[in-house]
Order: C-alpha cells, then structure tokens, then sequence
C-alpha cells in the first residue's frame, strides 16, 4: 500500500525541496508531497505563510506521515529564522497549527526539525541581519568568549577580548541579536514540549554552523537539560546539521516502512579523520556520523561481512580546510592521508563482498577534494559506487550521501542489481556534476578570475543572472566532456536549464538528461 509524506522543507533551494524528492522518485511505493515552490519565499524574501498554512491543512488528512521544518512553519524559511522579528505570542501560535494538524489527522506520524539558530563566523550580511556585513566576525568571538567564560576556561587575554567588543559592538545590535535567540530557544523548547505530549513524534534540532563554543552550544545546554528531564533522548536528537535533515527524515521514513535497519560499515582515508572536529560543527566527524546513522535508523557494524553497504569517508589528514584552499594544501594532505588503501578498500568491498559503497568526500568544507575523484575515477570507482557527496559542511554530505545510500541497499539486497535504481543513478551524476566539477572546479575558476567578473557581486549577480548561468553551463558542459568524455557507464550527460536558485555564484541548480537515448 502506498503511503503519503507531507513534507514542509526548510527552504526553496534544491538541497532542501528537490534533494528529497529525488530520493523518493528512487522508491516504488512511498509519496512526497510539497507545496507549489513559489509558496516557499525566496532566501530574505519568507515563505508566504497564510498559502502554506492552508496548504498543509489540505494536504493532511491524504498523508500517513509529515516531515516539517519548524523554521519554514514559524519563520518562513532559514534565512527568516535569523532574522525574523516574531514576538513570543506569534511564534507560538504558528506552533500551535501543529497541533490542528494531529487534530485533522490524528493518525499521521509527525517528523520535524527546528535549527539551534547559527552565530557566522563571518562579516557578511547575505543571510544574516544587515549588521553583520560590519559586526558579524565581532559577534562570533563575543558569543565564543561568553561562553567560554561561562565555563571557567578563558584566559586573561580572553576576557580582555571581551570587554574590548563589548565596547565595539553597538547596544542595539547586541539587543535585536539576543531578543531574537530569546525567541528561536522558545521555539525550540516548546518542540519539546509537543514531542512529550506526542503531537511530534520525532524531533531532530539540526545545530547550524555551529562550534565548540558559543550561543549555540549554551542553547544545547538547555535543549538537553530538558530532553533529560522529560526522559526523551530515544525521540529527540540533536547534532550538527541543516540542509540534508530533510533527506535524512524521509530515509527513516522509508527505513521505518520497509521495517529495514541498514547495518553500515565505515572506512576512513586517514587515521585521525574519526577525532577532528570539522570545520563548522562541534564535535569529533565519527560522533557527527554516528548521529546521522542514529537519525536515519540504521546502526554502525565493524564487520564489513555483516554489513548492507560501505559509508568511505574521505576524512580530513590533520584539520580540515576550505575546498578553494586545496591548491595551497601542505604536506600533511598526503603524509596524514591514504588515497591508495582507501580506493583499493572500495574496489575490494564492492567487488568481493558485492555489497554498495557510497562516498563521502569530507576532506574539505564546501566541495570536493581533486586528488580523490580523479583518482577514483581513473580506477573506474566513480560508476561503481551507489552514492557520492562532497558539498557544504561535512554532516551536509554525510546526511545526504547515507540517505541515499540506505534506499539503495534496501533494493540492491531484497529486489536484485543495479538496474532498480536508475534514478539513484542520475542522483549519483547529479552530485558529481554539482560538487565536484561545479564546486571544485568551475565555481574555483569564476572567482579565480576577478578581471573577468570584477562587475559582479557574487552574492547578489543582479540583472547578470542570465549571463553567469549560461558561462556556468557551458563550462560544466566541459567539465563533463573532459573528466567523463561526455558519458556515464555509457550514457550520456546532458544539463540542461541551469539555474542559480538564490541568485548568487556558489549554488546551482540544473535538470540532467542522462540515457542512451538522449
């Protein structure tokens, strides 16, 4: 029997309301439903609220399960959740339409997610308050300080630091800055609240661009003082994260209908990738990967015989850095890193154990490491593998590369080969195209010539939108030429209406005409 998802994404971006219906166009007897696109606002522009609203009370009664980002429900979209202005009274009564949802369909099964609201480490005000162009790095370290104060482990210099931008950083900044967590921390403990009454019945609260330190982390404090208290650690979990929860929560929907928990091996490219903490995120990679395994239902096993499917993790050697900075890479890239015994591990467990191997490529924030996938795909690993990720932040990746990886192991170990899962295919190609040879490569390129595009803002392309699509495009077309010779386990590539779905240079979006027909 087919069973409907209602799905609210976190934003309109391919990662969040494209990624996930890709997944369920691999998986014969599961629908995803999601509102019209144009409902979903655009970056600083939310989600036009009253439509959606409506569209989710329509749509309820037809679904078996819902997978809802709170921020979408009660902001607008992410970018709306740091810089909204809701009072406490608003918020709530957006959150209490969940309730309304349970009410039309008591028997639907609600899965949501609601981000611990970021601090960017960054001056820039693209997707953050208009402040933070100038005060935004300022922020950061006030908020890293805090915190580290607050735990009796700063130093002396580090509490000069302090008082120095508390004089920098101007009261009515500061005060919009805090109010605002005020309110997203309300939200996220009334989450809480309706998981132990049981109007959500799974809860993941993503930590976004996090760190060791800071606001976030003493958010955390108090999310898992009262997940403790309520005794809901086996419905709530919280871990680095954002843009792949959507995949991931539609994974355990469909590992919780085939009642399949995935048995996942993982292998690392360097001995200490399992203990760095990743750029962005607050805790050692394998916690980070674990807690996606958790999310998505499935378990970590040590014995590769025992196993449904390969999680290789292409880990950083010593510390991890941007994917832009590869070029200027030190020795430790090679020295702390085993490319060698990490692709012959691969080629061994898809060859002899015949079981699925999918590709994490987190050595890098932000796109793929060159050295690996020319590597991998001289060896011929790149078309024998199930699933590939190398974009964003390395949980990102993971999220999204286990969640396809699980779907495909359920058919490749109860329905038979690789031709069930055409669609996990095109995926594969898909994410090759956008983080590799678009990430690494071409997006490398653009910003490399600043004589060539010295107009453009590249957060904000303007009326030049057209034209850097159609550069964009023909050079991906080349990519593809000259990295696969035009093809894909003998198919050819084509993409096609290429987009740049916030209208800046570091995402894109595009269709794929993948066949031997085309």
């Amino acid at each position: 029997m087919t069973k409907n998802i209602l799905y609210i994404p976190l934003d309109e971006r391919p990662c969040n309301y494209k990624y996930p219906q890709l997944l369920a166009d691999m998986v014969d007897d599961i629908n995803l439903l999601a509102p019209p696109i144009e409902y979903m606002g655009k970056k600083k522009q939310p989600a036009d609220m009253e439509k959606l609203w409506t569209w989710v009370f329509e749509n309820a009664a037809d679904c078996d399960y819902a997978i809802l980002s709170i921020d979408t429900l009660v902001y607008g979209n992410i970018i709306n959740s740091r810089i909204h202005h809701l009072t406490f009274e608003q918020a709530e009564n957006y959150l209490n339409n969940i309730k309304k949802i349970k009410d039309i369909n008591p028997m639907i099964e609600i899965h949501a997610f609601n981000l611990v609201a970021r601090v960017a480490n960054n001056n820039n005000d693209s997707e953050d308050p208009d402040y933070w162009k100038t005060y935004g790095t300022r922020i950061w370290r006030y908020s890293y300080l805090m915190d580290k104060i607050h735990r009796e482990c700063a130093s002396i210099s580090e509490e000069q630091d302090l008082e120095l931008l508390e004089e920098e950083i101007p009261n009515e900044y500061m005060d919009d800055f805090l109010s605002r967590r005020k309110i997203n921390r309300y939200v996220n403990l009334m989450c809480i609240d309706m998981v132990k009454s049981s109007i959500i019945d799974y809860l993941v609260i993503p930590k976004d661009d996090t760190a060791e330190y800071g606001f976030a982390a003493l958010d955390q404090m108090k999310i898992a003082k009262k997940i403790t208290e309520y005794n809901l650690m086996h419905r709530i979990m919280v871990y680095p994260g954002a843009d792949e929860v959507g995949c991931v929560l539609f994974a355990r929907i469909f590992n919780g209908v085939k009642r399949y928990i995935p048995k996942i091996h993982i292998h690392y490219s360097s001995i200490l990738g399992p203990s760095i903490v990743p750029k962005y995120e607050d805790r050692p990679l394998h916690e980070g990967i674990k807690a996606q395994i958790a999310s998505l239902g499935g378990i970590c096993v040590h014995d590769a015989q025992n196993s449904d499917l390969l999680l290789a993790v292409h880990s950083p050697g010593k510390y991890m850095i941007e994917s832009f900075d590869q070029y200027a890479k030190d020795i430790t890239f090679f020295s702390y890193n085993n490319l060698h015994e990490f692709l012959s591990y691969i080629k061994y467990y898809i060859e002899t154990l015949q079981k699925p191997c999918a590709i994490a490529d987190v050595a890098f924030a932000n796109g793929a490491d060159n050295d690996l996938m020319l590597y991998a795909n001289e060896l011929g690993i790149l078309e024998n593998i199930c699933a590939y990720g190398g974009w964003n932040t390395a949980q990102n990746t993971i999220g999204v590369v286990l969640s396809q990886a699980v779907i495909y192991s359920y058919y490749n170990e109860f329905k038979g080969g690789r031709g069930e899962n055409q669609k996990s295919e095109q995926l594969l190609v898909r994410k090759l195209i956008e983080d590799w040879l678009f990430q690494s490569n071409v997006l490398h390129q653009m910003i490399k010539q600043k004589d060539t595009f010295s107009y453009i803002d590249p957060y904000d392309v303007g009326d030049y939108r057209d034209e850097v699509s159609m550069y964009i495009l023909e050079c991906l077309q080349e990519e593809v030429k000259k990295k696969f010779n035009g093809e894909f386990c003998g198919k050819k590539i084509e993409i096609e209406k290429l987009k740049l779905p916030w209208n800046r240079i570091f995402e894109i979006d595009f269709n794929i005409r993948f066949g031997e027909g085309i």
